[in-house]
C-alpha cells in the first residue's frame, strides 16, 4: 500500500449532496429577473434629454415637455364632476331603493340635473314605532339619506289654491317630515321645503341635488 493509498483510506467517506433538478433554473431565472429590476430603476432615472443626444436623436423642448406629462395625465383623476352625473346617480338611487322592501313603492324620477324620490303618501307614518321599523318608510328613507353623500331636501308640494293655505300647510308637513327624517339618522343638513304641485295633487317628494349648495 502506498503512502497515498494509506491517507485515503483514513479518511472519512464523503456523501455527494445531490441538489434538486429545477433549482439551477430557478437560479437562472431570479438572476434575470433581479436584472430586470436594475434595468427599470436604471431608466426611470436617466435623463432623457442626455439619453437622446447619447443616440445622436434630436427632439424639441415641446416633445419632451409632453412626454414628462404624459405619465401624469395618465395617471391624473377624473374630476368628481364626472361621478356625479344625474344618470348615474339615478341608476344607485334605484338600485338601493330596489335593495329595500321599506323603499319598494319609491319612485324614482331623474329631473334635470337633480333626482326625486315620490313617496307613497299611504305609507307616510310619522308614528311608526321601532318593533315597525322593517317595514317604515320614513326609517329606510332616512338610512339611504345617510349613505348619500349628495345634498337633500324633502319637498312637500301642493296644489295651488291661490289664497298660500296650502302653501302654509306644505311648509309645515316638509318641517315635521325633515325632522322626523333627521331624528331617524338623516344628515343635519336636510332641507325641508314646499312648491307648487304640476299636477294639481298633493307630493312628497325627496330631491336628492346632483351638485352640492344647489
Amino acid at each position: 500500500m502506498s503512502g497515498d493509498d494509506f491517507i485515503r483510506a483514513g479518511e472519512a467517506p464523503k456523501h455527494e449532496v445531490k441538489q434538486p433538478v429545477w433549482l439551477m433554473s430557478f437560479a437562472d431565472f431570479a438572476g434575470c429577473l433581479l436584472a430586470s429590476f436594475v434595468l427599470l430603476y436604471s431608466l426611470a432615472q436617466t435623463d432623457r434629454a442626455r439619453m437622446q443626444a447619447a443616440f445622436g436623436i434630436e427632439a424639441t423642448e415641446s416633445q419632451i415637455e409632453a412626454e414628462e406629462g404624459a405619465a401624469e395625465k395618465s395617471m391624473a383623476a377624473k374630476p368628481a364632476a364626472e361621478g356625479r352625473d344625474t344618470d348615474y346617480l339615478a341608476n344607485l338611487l334605484q338600485t338601493k331603493v330596489d335593495a329595500t322592501p321599506a323603499l319598494k313603492e319609491v319612485l324614482v324620477l331623474p329631473q334635470g340635473d337633480n333626482v326625486m324620490l315620490d313617496l307613497p303618501l299611504k305609507r307616510i307614518d310619522m308614528a311608526a314605532d321601532a318593533a315597525t321599523r322593517e317595514d317604515d318608510l320614513l326609517f329606510a328613507l332616512a338610512g339611504l339619506l345617510a349613505v348619500t353623500p349628495n345634498e337633500a331636501a324633502l319637498s312637500a308640494d301642493m296644489p295651488q289654491d291661490g289664497t298660500g293655505e296650502n302653501w302654509a300647510k306644505g311648509m309645515t308637513l316638509a318641517n315635521k317630515l325633515a325632522t322626523h327624517l333627521r331624528d331617524s339618522g338623516a344628515p343635519e343638513a336636510l332641507i325641508a321645503r314646499t312648491g307648487i304641485s304640476a299636477d294639481d295633487a298633493p307630493h312628497i317628494r325627496v330631491v336628492i341635488f346632483r351638485e352640492a349648495g344647489e
